[in-house]
């Protein structure tokens, strides 16, 4: 399997961040949208196997990967206040730069601590049986704004470079995550994927994206987690409950160690939906060595 790079765009403001799981959700959805039922059914019969055809990382400020997740520090009863603020500064670090793993890339002019800001907005409540404003129905959203104009994704792949540029563009074409309809998540795939070497060796790993334990010799896990409580789309939203089975994910970041040689970790997680066996959830991502 290849490792390819990706650089897109992000052309809106964003309601849903850009978790690898997700984005490879929006994949699947993209070859139903242009291939039909069939194709999905074979691509995710394929995902399944030792040798998934597709494994998606999250997105990262072009030039920039995660963070590996840094062994806790032990601390004396003597911190001082500069340490504590050191120790501060050092712990809201996100990114690092990509050129330390791959080659075939260069590190960003920007340089974002924090690469997306969340702005409150404002909606009122409209009464569909009237049509107007409700008097007590104002509420808010919040949207994710970013600095950041550019983009890398790393896709763990065994097709070719067009097919998976394909694929993406597939995927962003309607826009990503929740609100696409009304202009959020507007992404433009900005050139062929590249394919990027890695650096390093050895037998401790960073993921990423998010993923699940699958228990095939990985151990020592260090990682941030969070549960995820997806929802379907597309069609199914209409005739389906909306939820699907809630997970918990390992974060992307998350560092552990394998005895053998790995290109990935995780797993696809099957019959994800109460009421249609054919939903699953990806619980895998690519991972290297650090």
């Amino acid at each position: 399997m290849l490792l390819y790079r990706i650089r897109f765009e992000l052309r809106s403001s964003i309601v849903t961040p850009l978790k690898g799981d997700t984005i490879w959700g929006h994949i699947v959805w993209g070859i139903a949208n242009h291939e039909g039922d069939n194709a999905v059914a074979s691509f995710l019969e394929q995902e399944k196997s030792e040798l998934p055809l597709l494994v998606v990382s999250s997105a990262f400020p072009a030039g920039m990967v995660c963070r590996p997740l840094p062994a806790p520090l032990e601390r004396d009863g003597n911190l001082s206040i500069e340490k504590y603020s050191e120790i501060k500064k050092t712990k809201k670090i996100k990114y690092v730069s990509a050129s330390d793993y791959f080659t075939e890339t260069e590190m960003s002019a920007e340089k974002p601590e924090y690469p997306f800001k969340n702005i409150q907005i404002m909606h009122n409540t409209i009464d569909r049986t009237t049509n107007t404003v409700m008097e007590k129905g104002l509420y808010s959203t919040e949207e994710k704004w970013s600095g950041i104009s550019e983009w890398d994704l790393y896709i763990l792949s065994s097709l070719s470079s067009d097919r998976v540029k394909q694929l993406v563009e597939w995927a962003f074409e309607n826009g990503y995550g929740a609100d696409a309809s009304t202009g959020k998540g507007k992404i433009l795939i900005k050139d062929k994927p590249v394919n990027v070497k890695i650096k390093k060796q050895g037998n401790t790993y960073m993921a990423l994206g998010p993923f699940v334990d699958s228990k095939k010799g990985i151990s020592n896990i260090r990682a941030d987690v969070f549960v995820r409580s997806g929802k379907i789309g597309g069609t199914f939203a209409s005739s389906l409950s909306p939820y699907k089975k809630p997970v918990v994910l390992y974060d992307e970041g998350a560092v552990f160690e394998c005895t053998k040689n790995i290109e990935y970790t995780g797993k696809l997680l099957e019959k994800m939906h109460g009421e249609d066996d054919r939903i699953c959830q990806s619980g895998f991502a690519p991972v290297i060595p650090i």
